[in-house]
């Protein structure tokens, strides 16, 4: 019989209570994006340049830096789970009843999980060169 590492009722209840907040903050975001875009309305065609150009910064960073801290995140439990040789890794908790796994299909696991973390920290740091060097060329 595999062993069976039971789930927290609290960790589910947080988990989903952090999608709404985030999906609620998704649709703020979008409104106000809507309603700035109108604002730039009517505006000279330079200062909406400068307008724009700025936004792409911020919406770079903003993307790139919860990315980021997601890839390290990724990068640490995958780490975890490979030293323990056990996935989900000691300590850890589950929204869901979950299966637990030693040996060589942990093993496996935490390597996913830090290539993963890899391609996710390569496209942060891409998102940032593609839209410096965008701008760069825009001011060339």
């Amino acid at each position: 019989m595999p062993e069976i590492q039971r789930a927290d009722p609290r960790t589910r209840k947080r988990m989903l209570l952090g999608v709404a907040a985030i999906m609620m903050a998704c649709v703020g975001g979008y409104m106000g994006l809507q309603r700035w875009l109108a604002g730039l309305r009517g505006l000279d065609p330079a200062h909406i340049q400068r307008a724009l150009e700025h936004a792409l910064i911020w919406a770079s960073w903003a993307a790139t830096v919860p990315s980021a801290v997601l890839a390290a995140c990724m990068w640490h439990y995958g780490m975890r789970v490979c030293r323990s040789d056990r996935f989900p890794a000691p300590g850890s908790k589950v929204i869901r009843d979950t299966e637990v796994l030693h040996g060589r299909p942990a093993q496996l696991r935490g390597t996913v999980l830090k290539l993963l973390a890899s391609f996710l920290a390569l496209l942060s740091a891409g998102t940032l060169i593609a839209a410096y060097r965008l701008l760069a060329r825009l001011h060339a």
